[in-house]
């Protein structure tokens, strides 16, 4: 017996007493997702996300397409801009959530799957808007399909990132601007939230963040818990792009980095302060951390690991250098500076 159902739609069939399922056309799985995939545009740089609460208005993305921006704005289809609050950000977890500043009417959004089922050779879309020629704010959503290599990988992938202890590695391409789409399965479910692509040397290996990973966090961001995004943004000092991440004192930070590195010093360096953030009363644009609660730090995931351990309300000490930001007052260059940062 056979039972073949056509249009895209999986289809069903039984031989010999076994049920065979072939996934759905990637392109059906793209056209059904797309409507609710979105353009996150910041000052800075744009990335991707995706409604996952219609009612609620509210979308996730990765934290590191958000932070440091101001402004920020979504495209929903061919729509224009529309402004977005961010309401809740982990960096550690490279998740964050935004919520539209007015209601909108006709959102889609898109249902997470079960991740626990997903295995290797597993079929999995990616969407979301990568760099282009195209302006910014009139770019389609693409889509790009693959297989699952493997269901849950931990890694800490290069410097000023955080550890990730479960990711969905797979072959659907992720290109810059792709951070913070969705992966969906054949049913065309998020399994995943897609953080990092690998270039060079390493092909066709790309990471997202698992569902069942990311998915438990979200009430809470949505809510606004920001215990590990204190608003800052930090980079480690041996981090080859340092000093890109500011443009306007990109020669400062390069000849910081250089004195730093030369004298074996170890820290994070702070490239930008959120205003009204509990960051703000305790560190400066220019900083290096040297110090959390009296345990060096050398790397973006040993402040995460402390930041994780820590409790909201919780004032940590914080040591560290002043570099080129010195006021030549109460600091010089390379003054060593201790304050308190407590935890929200």
């Amino acid at each position: 017996m056979k039972a073949i159902v056509t249009g895209g739609s999986a289809i069903a069939i039984a031989l010999s007493g076994t049920i065979i399922a072939e996934a759905d056309d990637p392109k059906d799985v793209y056209k059904r997702a797309a409507p609710a995939t979105v353009h996150v545009l910041g000052a800075r740089g744009s990335g991707s996300g995706f409604i996952y609460d219609a009612k609620e208005g509210l979308i996730v993305t990765n934290a590191h397409v958000i932070q440091g921006q101001a402004a920020l704005k979504v495209v929903i289809q061919d729509q224009k801009p529309v402004p977005v609050r961010l309401v809740g950000s982990d960096p550690c977890e490279d998740i964050a959530v935004l919520k539209l500043a007015t209601r909108q009417s006709d959102l889609k959004e898109l249902e997470f799957g079960d991740g626990a089922e997903l295995e290797a050779g597993d079929s999995v879309v990616s969407l979301g808007y990568p760099a282009s020629l195209a302006e910014g704010e009139t770019q389609d959503v693409v889509y790009t399909s693959g297989d699952v290599q493997s269901p849950d990988v931990a890694a800490t992938p290069w410097p000023s990132f955080a550890r990730f202890p479960s990711l969905i590695q797979h072959s659907a391409t992720v290109n810059p601007g792709n951070s913070g789409g969705p992966l969906l399965d054949a049913e065309g479910k998020v399994v995943g939230i897609n953080t990092l692509g690998f270039s060079g040397k390493i092909q066709s290996q790309f990471y997202a963040i698992s569902e069942q990973h990311a998915q438990p966090m979200l009430d809470a961001l949505a809510k606004g818990e920001q215990k590990n995004d204190p608003g800052w943004k930090l980079m480690d000092l041996n981090d080859p792009a340092l000093p890109e991440s500011d443009p306007n004192y990109a020669n400062e930070i390069a000849k910081t980095q250089e004195v730093l590195l030369k004298e074996k010093v170890e820290g994070i360096f702070v490239s930008s302060v959120r205003t009204n953030s509990p960051a703000a009363e305790s560190v400066e644009f220019g900083d290096v951390v040297t110090k959390v609660k009296d345990q060096p730090v050398s790397s973006v995931a040993d402040m995460c690991d402390i930041l994780q351990s820590s409790e909201p309300g919780e004032k940590l000490g914080l040591e560290g250098l002043k570099t080129f930001n010195a006021d030549g007052t109460k600091f010089q260059q390379w003054d060593s500076w201790f304050s308190d940062l407590t935890l929200k």
